[in-house]
């Protein structure tokens, strides 16, 4: 006989599927927090720039469309307009598109401000700080960048927050791997296919006592030919995107200085010509990069089959025009867009780097390089590189707007001969 007799206890009569009802959620809840709770740690938790926008599209980008047959296709020149807008904060990695933006003398305003660059030994004990691209480190097309700039009608506005003082906020967001992945790890990815990820910021324009808190530095940095003074504000670089990255040396980040931009010459027109000579920031030669859609699909219909998807993006044009008829840039000279004028400097002589997929950072052996290089070797100054494009030089050295609808008319046409650095 019990010693105890619980008779106080009610007996509770409960079917079969509430009885399993309460078994599953007494043991599927700790794995939903689990899940839950791992979830949280994949991004971040970056507090947003005090004071400031996000610029960029709200809604569905203006390129969503852009494997259309339409598109392969000209029209009429009274139809040609602007498609798409893109900007590149940090040289190399992912682009943010606009639906207006502003010109300046270095070309979009907030594109290729700020470069990656690692430190190489540059022979007998000394190094130097080199930039880095998707052309050696493709994953670089994995790093997100988001541009926040001052807005006044933000309720965290204020003229002395500091994120406001130096005139916005660069975030730069990648894939972390560098944490190690459980089993709930390993499932959340193959469920949502998401990563984990980690962000850092840097201010867009510093103060004078920001880069004194902060121990910013003057140094050169080389990109190509030049070597320019940069800010270096490597500081705020993680070591997990050197890991990401798989560079074996350091990494940085630089900003351009003001009065420090390198000048464009080559086939940029001269300071004789127009008042002043063209400079950049880290583009590459020119301020501006110009695409027409219809040049893109022709290209994409003479690629194999088996070859990747050919979008626009592949290519990192600042501006995609629709209407005009594949090619019909090659022999711009002076175009105006809107209410800017432009001058189109040269083609654009195209590397391998449009065989990397910009979503996914994964590298096609061939393609569409390839292709180009089968029918598009069109300018003898360009050897063997194929040209697909144009370069374009604001024709003002102040300031200009562009937006996406605004006409294309052609002011001037002639023949174009690419000079190589």
């Amino acid at each position: 006989m019990p010693l105890f007799k619980f008779d106080f206890i009610p007996k509770v009569e409960v079917s079969l599927h509430v009885y399993i009802l309460v078994i599953f959620t007494f043991c599927i809840t700790p794995i939903l927090a689990l899940f839950v709770l791992e979830l949280s740690h994949y991004r971040d938790k970056t507090v947003n720039p005090r004071g400031c926008r996000k610029l960029g599209l709200r809604i569905q980008s203006n390129l969503a469309d852009e494997f259309e047959k339409k598109y392969e296709e000209g029209v009429g020149p009274d139809q040609w307009g602007v498609k798409s807008l893109w900007i590149y904060p940090v040289k190399s990695c992912r682009g943010v598109e606009l639906q207006r933006g502003g010109v300046i003398a270095t070309g979009m305003q907030y594109d290729r401000h700020f470069s990656f660059a690692q430190l190489k030994d540059s022979g007998k004990g000394g190094t130097h700080w080199s930039f880095v691209t998707q052309r050696r480190y493709p994953r670089m097309a994995r790093i997100r960048t988001e541009i926040w700039v001052p807005d006044s009608s933000s309720p965290t506005y204020s003229p002395k927050a500091a994120d406001v003082q130096s005139g916005g906020v660069v975030i730069v967001t990648f894939p972390d791997e560098t944490r190690p992945q459980g089993l709930v790890s390993r499932q959340l990815k193959l469920l949502t296919g998401s990563v984990r990820e980690k962000s850092f910021r840097v201010p867009f324009m510093p103060t004078s006592a920001q880069i004194e808190r902060n121990g910013y530095t003057m140094e050169e940095m080389t990109i190509w030919k030049d070597s320019p003074k940069a800010l270096n504000m490597s500081r705020h670089v993680p070591p997990e995107l050197q890991a990401f990255l798989g560079i074996d040396s350091k990494l940085g980040i630089f900003r351009v200085a003001p009065g420090n931009e390198r000048e464009v010459f080559r086939c940029a027109p001269r300071k004789e010509e127009i008042g002043w000579q063209p400079v950049t920031g880290f583009c590459d030669a020119y301020p501006l990069h110009i695409l027409i859609l219809a040049s893109v699909r022709d290209v994409s219909n003479k690629q194999p089959e088996g070859a990747p998807r050919l979008s626009a993006l592949r290519f990192r044009p600042n501006i995609i025009v629709s209407g005009p008829p594949a090619y019909a840039e090659d022999t711009w000279k002076k175009i105006r867009i809107g209410e800017t004028e432009y001058f189109v400097a040269c083609r654009t002589s195209r590397c391998r780097l449009p065989n990397i997929d910009p979503e996914t950072g994964e590298k096609h052996p061939t393609e569409p390089d390839k292709t180009l290089m089968s029918f598009r070797c069109v300018d003898d100054g360009a050897g063997k590189n194929a040209s697909l494009g144009m370069q374009m030089v604001p024709a003002s050295n102040g300031s200009g707007i562009v937006k996406v609808g605004d006409t294309i008319h052609v002011l001037e046409i002639g023949d174009h001969h690419y000079i190589q650095q």
